[in-house]
């Protein structure tokens, strides 16, 4: 067995389940396996029937008593024996040529005896689906009792083979039916001598049985297991048949899953080449030698199991490679000088300490080598399964600093700088923005990184730093029930100290504020599909009645090595207008306000999505679309000039996506997108069009 191809662990809930698929094909009252195999049997049958010996003659009859003229008739042809299917036996007298049913069914499993003394049992036993297709001895010898057509087989020297014997059941070739010579009372009367040497089979009953071939009568089907015993056209099967069909699914599935170096698309199409000769060999041992080979559940062993090979492979393919590499091929990879193939290893490996020596060599690699952005995220991985290990929070906290364009302009708030707020460890300051101060953090309960934005109520009065507390309480625990996967997630929201916090989601990645100048844009395409996913998460945030009120490319993070995008700060932006409209302050960034919120009204789905407008705008172009040398000014301009048309700043993008651009950026409300999913949805239409 050397060099026997075994399957892998990971494939062993496919082979599971593709077993688990063939035992249920077994399952009584339906069996759809054993039912299939049988359809597939009788097809095939069908497509070859055998030829009818000459010496057997069919004969039917309508009244009973004419069975004693039919063996005189046949005692003075010379005929060689007679079968009949009545269960009345001729006048006594001695006649070795009478063979008729000895045993009749009563019931389904009752038989009851006749008068009869030569011949064998006239009991068809139907397979599950409830035709006729093997001729059957009851009991076991010395007692057993033959069919009518293996008793009168035997007398005349043609016994069943010896595998059939054993088994008792005779499944024969079926003829064609019009290959039989048929012969008509009237005929034997008028023609003498048309049963020398033949064998008769002959009845008056009307029963029909259900065969491979249709219905039968009686004396039709005894002829038809006469004739395959006589001509030894007999088919096998039985165990080691379904042993064969077995061992070579299983050789056939240990093949396909090993086909490492093979497509996911050629691996499908290998699957089912598998079964399909599975299929076309058992076609010809049926056809060719007689050998019944039960393939429908072995062919769905093979389907099902190499199906979710297939679908593995293209989910790892997608994924950039092998589904579980080992931390030798990433050992060898950094060793090689492949720095980003190794990061792409890792990633797809379970996080483990042990890991921890590795990672720190390929991020320290990955930075010597400008690949910042992916250092980043081994630097994140690392801290995912510990924070605390050598300099990784400072590495962290060092290129979120150095990668966002708000830079910590303040000392921190926090003025002794204190190890923890609440629970939480705060490790190093990440960066100071519009709304606050964000740390990178720890949750000491179940160790996991994660960024705190501190915002500072010290300058309020306590009445008013308590509402304001309350009331950021109130908003984040809001956006806090948003779950999707472009919507940061926050997990605890608190005061201490007179300041408040946040906990939420550690992001990595960009601002997509580092990609609204002329120099860094970002492909159109991308800008499109960034934008699409963002109207897709402002549609499910208004679903749930929130209102971000600050969109602009600033709270908006994208990880463009993962291809993830986040929108931040959810529910803080009201905690600000509520603190600062008490001064007179105008809240946000008045660039990407829309002219309602401007004029201090009520702010709804709409104004989000004007503030996208804003954005998309600013990302395609590099330019604001409205701009003005005072706060006065810039409101005017807002609320009463139109934008420049993104075409005129960029021939080369679609009109479709000017019009969208326009429509986002509507003075009034009612005149842009009802919602977000709206507006993704013209995103995406237009996508198609961006050369």
């Amino acid at each position: 067995m050397d060099g026997f191809p075994i399957p892998g662990r990971q494939h062993l809930p496919a082979v599971l389940l593709g077993l688990a698929t063939a035992a249920a094909l077994y399952v009584p009252p339906l069996s759809p396996a054993s039912r299939l195999d049988w359809n597939l049997y009788d097809r095939l049958a069908r497509q070859a029937l055998q030829a009818a010996p000459d010496d057997i003659v069919v004969l039917h009859f309508s009244d009973p008593a004419w069975l004693d003229t039919l063996l005189s008739i046949a005692e003075n042809d010379g005929a060689r024996l007679v079968l009949t299917t009545d269960a009345q036996p001729p006048s006594p007298r001695a006649n070795d040529l009478a063979f008729g049913p000895t045993e009749l069914p009563l019931s389904a499993s009752v038989l009851r005896r006749t008068q009869w003394r030569q011949g064998g049992h006239l009991w068809f036993r139907d397979e599950i689906d409830g035709v006729v297709r093997r001729d059957w001895t009851i009991g076991d010898e010395p007692t057993a009792i033959k069919s009518l057509a293996q008793a009168a087989a035997d007398h005349l020297g043609r016994p069943a083979p010896a595998h059939m014997a054993a088994t008792g059941r005779h499944w024969p070739r079926f003829a064609a039916t019009d290959s039989f010579k048929r012969l008509a009372p009237q005929d034997l009367q008028t023609q003498p001598g048309k049963l020398h040497g033949k064998i008769v089979v002959a009845g008056s009953s009307a029963t029909l049985f259900q065969t491979p071939l249709g219905p039968m009568k009686a004396p039709d089907l005894v002829a038809q297991m006469l004739a395959a015993r006589i001509s030894g056209a007999a088919i096998g099967g039985g165990p080691l048949a379904h042993a064969a069909s077995w061992l070579a699914a299983i050789v056939l599935v240990a093949l396909l899953l090993n086909l490492r170096a093979a497509a996911p698309v050629w691996r499908a199409v290998w699957t089912v080449a598998a079964a399909s000769g599975l299929a076309a060999t058992a076609a010809v041992a049926f056809l060719a030698a007689n050998l019944a080979l039960p393939i429908v559940a072995p062919a769905a062993f093979v389907l099902v199991t190499g199906g979710l090979a297939a679908r593995r492979s293209a989910r790892a393919s997608e994924a950039g490679g092998h589904a579980a590499p080992s931390p030798v091929d990433a050992r060898r990879l950094t060793a090689e000088g492949r720095l980003l193939e190794a990061a792409s290893a890792y990633h797809a490996m379970p996080p483990s300490p042990a890991l921890l020596p590795e990672l720190y060599d390929l991020a320290t690699a990955l930075e010597t080598h400008a690949h910042t952005e992916h250092a980043v995220a081994v630097w994140h991985r690392m801290a995912q399964i510990d924070v605390r290990y050598r300099d990784v929070a400072k590495r962290l906290a060092r290129n979120a600093r150095s990668e966002t364009a708000e830079q910590p302009a303040t000392p921190s708030l926090l003025d002794t700088e204190p190890a923890t707020l609440g629970r939480y460890e705060l490790l190093e300051l990440l960066g100071h923005g519009t709304t606050g101060q964000v740390y990178l953090g720890r949750d000491p309960k179940i160790n996991r990184l994660l960024a705190i934005k501190v915002i500072n109520l010290r300058g309020e009065p306590a009445a008013q730093a308590a509402d304001l507390g309350e009331h950021l309480c109130r908003e984040v625990e809001s956006a806090g029930r948003l779950n999707h996967p472009n919507i940061v997630t926050i997990y605890d929201v608190g005061e201490a100290q007179g300041l408040a916090y946040i906990a939420m989601e550690y992001l990595k990645g960009r601002h997509l504020s580092d990609f609204t100048d002329e120099a860094t844009l970002l492909d159109p395409a991308r800008v499109v599909d960034l934008m699409a996913r963002t109207a897709d998460a402002l549609h499910y945030a208004h679903g749930h009645n929130v209102v971000h009120r600050d969109i602009k490319p600033a709270n908006i993070m994208y990880d463009s090595i993962l291809d993830e995008l986040k929108i931040t700060d959810f529910g803080i932006a009201r905690l600000i207008d509520v603190s600062r409209t008490r001064t007179g302050i105008v809240l946000g960034t008045p660039s990407y306000m829309a002219p309602e919120q401007l004029e201090g009204e009520n702010v709804n789905g709409h104004t989000d999505l004007f503030a996208l407008g804003v954005t998309l705008y600013q990302l395609l172009t590099g330019r604001l679309p409205f701009r003005g040398a005072s706060m006065t000014k810039l409101m005017f301009v807002i609320a009463n000039e139109p934008h420049l048309p993104v075409t005129a700043l960029c021939p080369g993008l679609p009109a479709g996506l000017s019009s969208i651009v326009d429509k986002a950026l509507a003075k009034k409300p009612s005149e842009r997108y009802g919602t977000g999913a709206e507006m993704a949805d013209a995103l995406r239409a237009v996508s198609a069009k961006i050369v």
